[in-house]
């Protein structure tokens, strides 16, 4: 065996299976649920209008067969790092390198821009009691923020699950209070027509478009934790299609709200505003409680349940390019104690505070959907490499029409980064062309050669007839939770039509 190989067993056994669905679901959706709604998704509403929600149905339909096709990686190679073994083997290690700098970039971006969502409705939050920290630069709150997380992360992964599962669930029963509150408020007429003389133009659609998507992306969050997940072979496959239905009803529901809140006259602050449901509940006059509890649900849910996933899921890529040689070995360093790996954690904390130090949550949206969007391209190049180069292999879970799927999501997601932000288009080429130059001058002299399948993932248990018994009811549920919630989160929009007429 070599000392790659055993490096490597050593490394893989130290990390701990300890993720179930319950916290898979909670950490994808943590990741995705938050700056994207809160800030650039909603903000929309102020240039589309009602409309919001062809959008955010469009982008459900685009990202399902991403998330099958992921699905179906994830069980035959439940590996920490997700894209980068995917393409590593799949396709090879200038296309792995590609996908995990463009993935820790990406993710990493998520939660920076999360910190400050989370300063922006935190300060709002405190004006209604009267508490004004208006002097206060978000950028120190942010830090601060991400100062806290970097500690919870570094102490172990099922603590940091265990807290992830807390954030989304007081995030849920936050946002069902405020519905059942709001829902007497709603104004039926708000949602006729588009609310303005005329749409945008069709590359400003397009761009609209973009950042609304930008609220799926962190889909496959929990194929980057493979190496932590109890029974991977089903629980990421469920998880990543349980997941992608959620985020469009929460989305759906939130943006529906949103629309019937806020007079059309107010569209305009709701497009250029840093905390759009906040600032478009002040316009309407709903002060106080509403907001309080809006406040609450959104940065002490919402935001610390994206932020906590953006820094344990880029410290598992940068920990397995380490391991793998795509980055020095000192970022593949195992805690002895907590079990993480806590030099790449630290490393996630430092970018996150450059990007933080921007202080635009638009430039950081707009990087992290298009460093994602290549990401997901290199995924689905990597499927095809991978039914080619091991036709045999075991797959626990089998996309439909898999092939198919990977070559209309690489044609839907070029065509829509031609209508992205130019320079954050720029960043990411600087960001490909940094990767290129590492590759030459680092990765290519320290890689080793690929190891067995068996002998990268290990041996995956199979539970016991009891304990598939039991996920398979706890799966169950949370499809029936997921399916009512989806049908709920589409049918409000027909209401209006029916009170009307």
């Amino acid at each position: 065996m070599s000392e790659k190989t055993a490096n490597s067993g050593n490394n893989k056994a130290e990390l701990v299976r300890a993720l179930g669905l319950k916290e898979a679901i909670s950490m994808t959706i943590g990741t995705v649920v938050g700056v994207g709604l809160f800030t650039c998704g909603s903000s929309q509403i102020g240039r589309v209008g009602s409309l919001i929600i062809v959008f955010t149905f469009i982008s459900l339909l685009i990202s399902i067969w991403p998330c099958l096709i992921y699905g179906e990686m994830s069980a035959a190679l439940p590996c920490a790092g997700g894209t980068y073994n995917y393409a590593k083997r799949g396709l090879n290690r200038i296309w792995a390198n590609l996908s995990g700098w463009h993935y820790i970039v990406s993710v990493v971006a998520i939660g920076a821009g999360e910190t400050l969502a989370f300063s922006n409705y935190f300060k709002i939050l405190l004006e209604q009691f009267h508490i004004d920290i208006a002097w206060l630069d978000s950028r120190w709150i942010a830090i601060a923020l991400v100062a806290i997380f970097l500690v919870l992360n570094f102490r172990g992964i099922e603590q940091s699950g265990r807290a992830q599962t807390g954030f989304m669930f007081f995030f849920w029963a936050c946002s069902i209070a405020w519905f059942c509150y709001m829902i007497p408020k709603v104004h039926v007429e708000y949602f006729g027509g588009i609310a303005m003389d005329s749409l945008p133009p069709f590359n400003e659609m397009m761009y609209i478009f973009g950042l609304v998507w930008w609220c799926y992306t962190g889909f496959e969050t929990c194929v980057s934790m493979g190496a932590e997940t109890k029974y991977p072979q089903y629980n990421l496959p469920r998880a990543l299609k349980i997941s992608v239905f959620l985020v469009f009803a929460l989305n759906a529901l939130f943006q529906w709200f949103l629309v019937g809140l806020v007079p059309h006259e107010f569209y305009g602050l709701l497009a250029s505003a840093d905390a759009p449901y906040a600032e478009g509940l002040k316009a309407a006059g709903l002060i106080g409680f509403p907001i309080i509890l809006l406040c609450i649900g959104i940065a002490f849910g919402g935001d610390l349940s994206t932020i906590n996933p953006g820094i344990a899921a880029p410290a598992r890529y940068i920990y397995t390019m380490a391991e793998d040689g795509a980055l020095p070995k000192v970022f593949a360093k195992i805690h002895p104690k907590y079990k993480t790996p806590h030099i790449a954690i630290i490393v996630v904390g430092i970018i996150n505070i450059i990007l933080i130090a921007t202080g635009s949550i638009d430039y950081i949206a707009s990087v992290s959907l298009i460093s994602l969007a290549v990401c997901y391209m290199i995924g689905c190049l990597a499927y095809l490499g991978l039914k080619k180069k091991y036709p045999d292999m075991k797959r626990p879970y089998i996309a439909p029409l898999g092939k198919l799927g990977c070559y209309v999501t690489i044609v839907l997601y070029c065509f829509m980064l031609i209508f992205a932000d130019k320079i954050a288009l720029i960043t990411a080429g600087a960001i490909t062309l940094l990767c290129l130059i590492f590759y030459f001058a680092f990765t290519k002299k320290h890689a080793p050669s690929l190891v067995s399948v068996e002998e990268e993932i290990g041996v995956i248990e199979e539970p016991s007839a009891e304990e598939k018994t039991k996920m398979d009811k706890v799966y169950l549920i949370w499809k029936i939770v997921t399916i009512v919630v989806t049908v709920v989160a589409l049918g409000i929009y027909f209401l209006p039509m029916l009170f009307k007429g």
